[in-house]
């Protein structure tokens, strides 16, 4: 005989928050029909409100290519203005988007422990482009299909360069060693500063991870041998999602996570400093106040 009385008292809480939530739709071409969600936007019961992107920047480069920086800089100005609405008391209804094609969803319920959860529920039910790389991992961690070429370095390369254009004989050095040691190829290469970049993603996690541990371990290598370095200025810059970002699972975000602490080990290890960075603009500026 079933123990109603025991089944009621096993079954998991309830959300500690209900929010609501919206979609925040371009139409790339006016007057098409064609809407992708580039915004989900929540305010929740506590009073939070949080706004972000609702497409992975990597998915943006391989549909945009050269253009995805302007397409995410349109995404940031939309953000800041629906934002910027909200925080002002503003209903989702009442916005007026900054600029035509943008549209705004139906406001939805939703519960979660955490406001971030509300605005992942939100992607998994508006955006399918938010997982469009997840579908090509296979069972090994590995891509299925070939990926388009890596653009992070060379738009961070781009965006130090617009700021001081006479840094551009620092990028992509070779430094060799007196002792016979392969030389080692390194990102930013001054005489006061060493600066290595690589990125964690879902997509081919293990292999992000194995290149950020080479491009460690030649930091380590040229703090040993490199005398004219200093230890500050022996740096691994690693893009990441923040822990929020709605656009990627918990599960996401959690291997990320393990995976950013495997590299911390390994460059504490090496006593090589190791920072996370969100955006090329905050690697950039980064760069940019390390002395040339």
């Amino acid at each position: 005989m079933l123990n109603l009385d025991h089944l009621l008292q096993t079954l998991p809480s309830l959300p500690s928050l209900s929010g609501k939530w919206v979609s925040v739709y371009l139409e790339p071409m006016l007057g098409s029909g064609e809407r992708l969600t580039i915004i989900v936007a929540a305010v929740s019961s506590n009073g939070e409100i949080l706004v972000k992107p609702a497409i992975r920047k990597e998915v943006v480069e391989a549909m945009y290519g050269l253009r995805s920086s302007s397409f995410n800089n349109m995404v940031d100005l939309i953000s800041n203005s629906l934002k910027n609405h909200l925080d002002h008391g503003g209903d989702f209804t009442e916005w007026l988007p900054p600029m035509s094609g943008i549209t705004v969803g139906t406001p939805r319920d939703a519960a979660s422990s955490t406001t971030t959860g509300i605005l992942r529920q939100a992607v998994s039910l508006s955006s399918s482009l938010s997982s469009l790389l997840d579908e090509n991992i296979g069972t090994d961690g590995k891509v299925k299909k070939a990926r388009e070429p890596d653009r992070w370095s060379t738009q961070l390369i781009d965006a130090v360069l617009r700021v001081d254009a006479k840094r551009e004989c620092f990028f992509n050095r070779q430094f060799t060693f007196s002792d016979g040691h392969r030389p080692a190829k390194i990102f930013y290469l001054s005489d006061s500063a060493a600066i290595n970049t690589g990125k964690l993603l879902p997509s081919n996690l293990n292999e992000f991870v194995k290149d950020g541990k080479a491009k460690i371990s030649d930091l380590s290598m040229i703090k040993k041998h490199g005398d004219f370095f200093h230890h500050e200025n022996h740096q691994m810059l690693v893009f990441r999602p923040t822990d929020d970002d709605p656009a990627y699972s918990e599960k996401n975000i959690s291997s990320i996570q393990s995976a950013y602490l495997a590299l911390e080990d390994l460059a504490n290890t090496y006593e090589v400093s190791i920072t996370p960075v969100h955006s090329v603009e905050q690697a950039a500026g980064i760069i940019l106040k390390t002395a040339a």
